[in-house]
């Protein structure tokens, strides 16, 4: 995708592709949350980032401490774990907002909202 869009610079997981561009089946991860927080350190310090005006979206707890550091969190249709420890974190509670999408509909919900 980034060399679609012509994205100079971008951090990710790694699907490696052979000579004739298919999927090898190696991975080089990077979805969980140690290897985000070393890669957004590097970002940080190579930009000088003003993280309490930046935003940082997530989904699952790979993405907290991330959500974390920035002034702006946003987590788009949590899962249960990420939407407990968010829960759980009372200065997180506090700054973040919660993006649910379904169907045709976009919720806005606030931590201590009832989980059925």
């Amino acid at each position: 995708m980034a060399e679609k869009y012509g994205i100079t610079e971008y951090k990710g997981t790694i699907y490696k592709v052979d000579e004739e561009n298919k999927f090898t089946g190696e991975i080089v991860r990077m979805w969980d949350s140690e290897s985000k927080q070393r890669v957004l350190n590097e970002l940080i310090a190579k930009y000088n980032v003003d993280l309490e005006n930046s935003y940082a979206y997530g989904d699952t707890t790979g993405d907290i401490s991330m959500l974390r550091m920035v002034g702006n969190p946003i987590a788009i249709n949590p899962n249960k774990p990420l939407f407990l420890a968010i829960r759980e974190d009372e200065e997180l509670s506090n700054k973040i907002s919660i993006i649910v999408e379904r169907k045709n509909i976009i919720y806005k919900l606030n931590p201590d909202v009832e989980i059925l």
